[in-house]
């Protein structure tokens, strides 16, 4: 699995990340943010449609917990802590990225990265909007399918995507199914796609897991600082969001 791939990962330079921990959590509609207290920070969709009304209270705080055991959390059942790990996960990402000096293109749109033919039978996992506004100019044959009903629009039920991803030549996936576990599942039935980006705030993680199993382009955000916490404790969408963070893409050598 994707998730336990990263983790082993992260787990390879403990020597690196052993002393961090977390200094702040944000956990709101939109997203989740996690900041180590090295200042780095780390993004996950909430998938608020997957988290009981009637949480269980949990043992213990996020804040001052260690940095790896946190981003352990990313295996969890529990879906908050799911996603307090996966952007724990994503925070200590950016930091090995940056301290590693991995080849990212800062500023690149991930559209742009991606060759669309008019006739390509195309299909977009998680209703990006600006993504799907993009690949609609573009081809003819589009298919959206969205997991959480109230983000659906005219997009189709992601329970369909069986049979129309082994088809496509293009598919764009959402990081949000990080979240939901979805992801092994749909690059497997994405192998035969000329080109597969992976995309969006949650999709900010080391990027080899990712990269073995067929992913093309990866496009992420690595924060600007502290201030992102505060937008996402006010439940602000990505467009707001967008002044303080840096997009980037990375591709599959």
């Amino acid at each position: 699995m994707i998730v336990d791939d990263l983790l082993r990962l992260i787990e390879r330079r403990r020597n690196k990340i052993e002393g961090l921990s977390i200094s702040r959590v944000s956990i709101s509609l939109c997203y989740t943010a996690v900041m180590l207290d090295n200042s780095y920070v780390g993004l996950c969709h909430t998938p608020t449609e997957d988290i009981p009304h009637t949480h269980r209270v949990r043992k213990g705080d996020f804040h001052g917990s260690n940095a790896l055991d946190a981003a352990n959390m990313s295996n969890s059942f529990d879906m908050i802590e799911r996603t307090v790990g996966i952007a724990t996960l994503n925070a200590i990402s950016q930091f090995l990225m940056d301290s590693e000096n991995y080849e990212r293109q800062f500023r690149a749109d991930a559209i742009d990265s991606v060759e669309v033919r008019a006739e390509d039978d195309v299909s977009v996992v998680g209703y990006i909007r600006p993504i799907v506004g993009r690949l609609r100019a573009a081809s003819q044959k589009v298919h959206v399918f969205e997991h959480n009903p109230q983000l659906r629009g005219d997009a189709l039920l992601d329970a369909f995507v069986d049979s129309i991803l082994p088809k496509s030549d293009i598919v764009v996936i959402s990081g949000s199914s990080l979240t939901n576990g979805s992801t092994d599942r749909l690059l497997e039935l994405s192998k035969n796609a000329r080109t597969v980006l992976f995309a969006g705030p949650t999709a900010s993680t080391l990027p080899e897991p990712l990269f073995e199993r067929g992913v093309s382009i990866i496009a992420g955000v690595r924060a600007k600082g502290p201030k992102v916490l505060d937008a996402v404790a006010e439940a602000k969408p990505f467009m707001a969001l967008k002044e303080l963070v840096e997009k980037y893409t990375m591709k599959k050598a």
